[in-house]
């Protein structure tokens, strides 16, 4: 996107997926039900698995500061 030779791309932060599996080991450890938000979409070919899907963001040259140097995802100099 820098270079100009890709117009977009979907970002999928992982430490949001990660805070998200702590949650739910948290959850199941004291007993509890993870909290989901798809009961429907993911088969892994033995049936419908409960699944927490993260949020993907929609990543460009306009936002590309904010979500990856702002957010201390990457620094500007990894970028380059």
């Amino acid at each position: 996107m820098l270079k100009g030779t890709q117009a977009m791309s979907i970002f999928k932060d992982t430490r949001t997926l990660a805070a998200k599996v702590v949650e739910m080991v948290d959850a199941i450890m004291n007993g509890k039900k993870p909290v989901v938000n798809d009961t429907k979409t993911y088969n892994n070919g033995t049936g419908i698995i409960p699944s927490f899907l993260c949020e993907p963001v929609y990543g460009s040259k306009d936002n590309y500061k904010e979500l990856l140097i702002d957010s201390g995802y990457y620094t500007e100099a990894q970028l380059k």
